[in-house]
């Protein structure tokens, strides 16, 4: 019977494309977690964890924000899902202060993690344009060239 291995996922609001998903994939692969924990609420990177979960069928454990903390809510919680993991993923944008914060909670509380930095994406996907969309440049590309 596997050992429980819980891996927690933080990162920016800003950061949710593929470069993100990407890095949790191999992350999962390398640490091959009995569960992922993260943030139940944040869009961004915890939003792409919480879909990963769901696509390929792996355990999720969510921690919401509770109020009664007041002002620390966020660090309560940030807290909660860095002691109910055995090893952390930060995926940052290296502008945020929330992400930074809960780095340097986990330091403190000398879990073991993964950091990253990536720039915020000028466009909604890598290659620069919604592929979801329609897109189909093809035919503009024709109609210029007859009317010319």
């Amino acid at each position: 019977m596997n050992k429980r291995f819980h891996l927690s996922i933080h990162g920016s609001r800003s950061l949710k494309d593929e470069r993100v998903k990407i890095i949790i994939l191999e992350e999962i692969k390398q640490h091959n977690p009995t569960a992922i924990v993260t943030h139940a609420e944040p869009g961004g990177v915890c939003e792409v964890a919480r879909s990963i979960c769901r696509e390929h069928a792996i355990p999720l454990k969510l921690h919401f924000l509770n109020f009664k903390y007041l002002r620390g809510a966020f660090e309560h919680r940030s807290k909660a899902v860095i002691a109910d993991s055995d090893h952390s993923v930060f995926i940052h944008d290296g502008k945020i202060k929330g992400t930074a914060n809960e780095l340097k909670l986990a330091r403190k509380m000398n879990v073991s993690h993964s950091e990253y930095t990536l720039d915020t994406p000028q466009y909604e996907a890598s290659i620069g344009f919604p592929v979801d969309g329609d897109w189909d440049v093809g035919l503009l590309e024709m109609k210029d060239l007859m009317d010319e």
